[in-house]
């Protein structure tokens, strides 16, 4: 049976208010470049509400649930924007290569992550022409999955340190549904996490920070930090703030979806990961297709899938 309690990873979440509280909004700075910068060094992050259309964001969710409820992973007894999880799917049947691109390209998902609004905000932000790396990573989770806790950086950060990264619901994401929380920055964790966060996810096989947000709340000291997120609003953040995702509780067996782009200023370096013409990742046997299970992000497969020789699921 599915709880109604917050959980990450499985583990409750302490939502007593010296341990949780809610993202502070910045839409009253938004025009101002100078207050943004401040705001992100100091907070870890801008959250805004209602910045993007919300009829655009409707119409690249429906784009992108259509895609999954071809394959079968929607109940095709409920509405399609519903998204209401279907046990009974053909994920082990078709190429997720191509599955995933397709939902990565999309039209309706493409105008949201190069949305004249993000992008003049990311000008503001990074003072120069902003340009959004090559590949978008849109997430679907089912009932109960989530996602652990870690900075960006080693992930991402190959070339400029001056990313950042927006997450985007895709439809309203009332909490218990899950939805992005950030732990509010430390002297003490970027401490204890200085070593990790020059690290490089690949070259140093990373894992998981850790899965328990008790647990780390209590070693890094701060609070959790999060949201009833609605269509149309926005979550940027620094390649060293410590986040995951809450557990998708949805009473309803409604499945999340969002989406994870980053940022960074068009005339400097970018991460060859994430880039160009071929873009392989994490390597030419894995796709982007998270969830189906909990391996700490052990070899990426939280959300990196090996798939075979005809892009099949390979697990």
């Amino acid at each position: 049976m599915m709880t109604t309690t917050l959980t990450a990873n499985g583990y409750p979440l302490n939502t007593n208010p010296d341990a949780y509280a809610e993202l502070r909004t910045s839409n009253d700075i938004l025009k101002d470049g100078e207050a943004l910068r401040e705001r992100m060094n100091d907070d870890g992050y801008l959250f805004f509400r209602g910045l993007l259309p919300r009829d655009e964001i409707l119409a690249a969710r429906r784009e992108i649930l259509l895609k999954y409820a071809a394959i079968g992973e929607l109940d095709p007894g409920a509405p399609v924007m519903d998204a209401i999880h279907c046990e009974d799917s053909a994920i082990g049947e078709v190429n997720l290569r191509a599955f995933s691109e397709s939902v990565r390209s999309g039209l309706a998902y493409e105008n949201i992550v190069l949305h004249p609004t993000l992008l003049a905000f990311y000008e503001r932000l990074l003072d120069g022409e902003p340009k959004a790396y090559d590949i978008r990573w849109p997430r679907f989770a089912r009932p109960g999955e989530g996602c652990g806790f870690h900075y960006d950086g080693p992930y991402m950060a190959r070339g400029t340190d001056r990313l950042y990264s927006s997450w985007i619901p895709l439809g309203d994401i009332p909490r218990i549904e899950g939805g992005l929380i950030i732990l509010e920055p430390s002297e003490r964790q970027t401490k204890l996490l200085a070593g990790y966060a020059g690290m490089d996810a690949d070259k140093d096989k990373l894992e998981w920070i850790g899965l328990d947000p008790e647990k780390l709340r209590q070693r890094f000291s701060g609070r959790w930090l999060g949201a009833d997120y609605e269509a149309g609003d926005v979550l940027c953040f620094k390649m060293n703030t410590l986040h995951g995702a809450l557990d998708n509780n949805s009473p309803l067996g409604r499945c999340r979806l969002s989406s994870d782009t980053r940022y960074q200023r068009a005339d400097e370096p970018f991460d060859d990961r994430w880039n160009g013409d071929v873009i392989e990742a994490h390597g030419r046997d894995k796709v982007f297709y998270p969830g189906l299970g909990r391996w700490n992000n052990k070899e990426f497969q939280d959300e990196w899938k090996p798939v075979d020789e005809r892009g099949r699921l390979a697990l």
